[in-house]
């Protein structure tokens, strides 16, 4: 499976470069998911730094105001997952040369254009290009969720973003998973817990969350890698934040 994270600062720049990058993968045929779905540097080394792994990277190369530039960003993307494959999407394709220059290794770079179906035939080029690299991936851990009589479900525990309460049922707990599905069994959140090992903290008492794709945390809500956000409670805040981002990557 080819590992996929996309980061630019300007949401609308962000949401429309995440939709043709799905547009790629399915026209790519590509065995490829999008893993980190990231508006700032940070983002993406707390999601590296919580999942390690190699990555294919979409990255902007200028993000304004941000602590890290799109060099600085990478040297640290680098230090993290030296096999990782970096584009640069920019509308500054005169900085490719300063980008050469300073050392930085790049698997490409695409020129942002209104022409969307220029930009999604360049996604879909180094898609193929890393998909071709890609190793063939180890058996993943799985967890079985009874759906009724004699019949359950088996679920990858890295599909798996975070578990809630149903609130409309009693003593049901829905799995959520990082392409959208939902899972709905009878069962409580702390046997989930125990069933669900250590990558998984309680944010809330009805929240369970998966700490590698845990990006951000503002406001009480925690920013998930796939884009949706789940309460923190006021009193696991300090717990969370220790658990998911490493003290060296803030």
């Amino acid at each position: 499976m080819l590992n996929i994270i996309v980061c630019d600062d300007d949401a609308f720049t962000l949401r429309l470069v995440t939709s043709l990058l799905k547009t790629a993968i399915e026209k790519s045929a590509a065995k490829a998911r999008l893993s980190c779905i990231a508006s700032s540097g940070m983002e993406v080394l707390n999601f590296i730094a919580n999942s390690p792994g190699s990555y294919l990277y979409f990255l902007d190369f200028d993000f304004g105001k941000e602590e890290l530039n799109g060099i600085d960003l990478v040297k640290r993307i680098y230090l993290k997952d030296p096999n990782g494959k970096i584009v640069f999407v920019t509308s500054h394709s005169e900085k490719a040369m300063d980008i050469l220059r300073s050392g930085i290794r790049a698997f490409g770079f695409i020129d942002k254009t209104p022409e969307q179906e220029k930009m999604i035939s360049e996604y879909v080029k180094y898609l193929r290009m890393a998909s071709a690299q890609e190793a063939p991936a180890a058996s993943l851990p799985m967890i079985r969720l009874p759906l009724g009589i004699d019949e359950t479900a088996a679920l990858p525990l890295s599909d798996i973003i975070y578990v809630d309460s149903v609130k409309s049922m009693a003593h049901s707990i829905c799995y959520h998973t990082f392409d959208g599905s939902e899972i709905t069994v009878r069962d409580t959140i702390e046997h989930a817990l125990e069933l669900l090992g250590s990558n998984f903290i309680r944010c809330h008492r009805s929240v369970l969350v998966n700490k590698q794709y845990v990006i951000s945390l503002k406001n009480g809500l925690l920013k998930l890698s796939n884009g949706e956000t789940v309460t923190c409670a006021m009193g696991k805040r300090k717990e969370v934040a220790a658990a998911c981002f490493k003290k060296e990557e803030l």
